[in-house]
């Protein structure tokens, strides 16, 4: 499993990211995603206007957790994330 974190546009899930909250904090270019942040629908009901629900509760900008590849949407859909930044905890189990 991928553990890269998730930006604006370049990661889905089942939609694009919709970055909104932490503009500030850019990967390639494009901000973090972070939990509450917006899905571009994909279609009907629970699919039409999602955010993510997870992020590393260890791993947080603003207060609000850092979504990374892996993390759900409330659509159900695992989103991608970005190789070279890798969001994963030390072998120890914390950071």
């Amino acid at each position: 499993m991928s553990f890269g974190v998730a930006v604006d546009a370049l990661d889905s899930a089942g939609g694009a990211q919709i970055s909104q909250a932490n503009p500030w904090y850019r990967l390639d270019g494009k901000n973090i995603v972070v939990i509450g942040d917006g899905v571009a629908g994909h279609g009907d009901g629970e699919h039409g206007g999602p955010v993510m629900a997870e992020g590393e509760s260890w791993y947080k900008v603003n207060g609000i957790a850092v979504s990374r590849a892996g993390h759900l949407a409330t659509c159900g859909h695992a989103t991608s994330g970005r190789s070279w930044y890798r969001l994963a905890p030390a072998a120890g189990g914390g950071i």
